[in-house]
């Protein structure tokens, strides 16, 4: 039997990202330190009606939307995302033209059973938009200045056992894998970080 768990998630630390091209991944690096990161479910649902009675629900899932929130715009990963290009003796902030899919990493704390835990999270099909930059002048004390990254997560398709096919259920349908999450009693947990990994059903 199952029980409830005294767990209370905080904090957010360790932003990394990796670009996605043809299905492989680029070297992770380091997106900006954090200040927020925050998720909201794309997610709605239709009624579906016969006879005067609802027959059943059609959930539509087109995953999660958001915003990271950072320190500071990191020069490389504007460039990589296709926002900055380096010109002759200037870093110049370009049109965006494209859509950059990459997998964003990041980690939390929390508090679990009397101990300090940190779980750690890969998203999968992210994009991120253009930030909002903001300045004020200072008068008595320093106005600190966080940076805020619009941000879609598409998923990938779920693979399967052996990560060499997309899995199909029972049905004939694939699924979508928004994030995975490692905690420290997961196998593999010490190297989550270190690459991405693909979502795969078990065997």
């Amino acid at each position: 039997m199952s029980t409830k768990t005294a767990m209370f998630k905080f904090n957010v630390k360790n932003v990394k990202y990796a670009i996605e091209n043809d299905g492989s991944y680029g070297t992770i690096k380091d997106l900006a330190y954090a200040n927020s990161i925050s998720l909201e479910a794309n997610y709605s649902e239709s009624k579906l009606f016969g006879d005067g009675e609802v027959l059943g629900v059609l959930g539509n899932d087109k995953g999660k939307t958001g915003t990271i929130s950072v320190v500071n715009i990191e020069d490389h990963y504007e460039i990589d995302c296709g926002r900055a290009l380096e010109i002759t003796n200037a870093l110049a902030d370009i049109q965006q033209r494209k859509s950059v899919s990459h997998a964003i990493y990041y980690e939390i704390e929390a508090y679990d059973e009397g101990q300090i835990i940190t779980i750690k999270n890969w998203l999968f099909g992210c994009i991120t938009g253009k930030a909002s930059e903001s300045y004020e002048q200072t008068t008595e004390d320093p106005v600190i200045n966080n940076y805020e990254y619009t941000l879609t997560v598409l998923g990938k398709n779920l693979k399967n056992s052996a990560g060499t096919e997309d899995y199909t259920d029972a049905k004939g349908n694939t699924i979508k894998c928004f994030r995975l999450t490692s905690y420290p009693d997961t196998t593999g947990y010490s190297t989550f970080g270190a690459t991405v990994p693909t979502p795969k059903v078990l065997t």
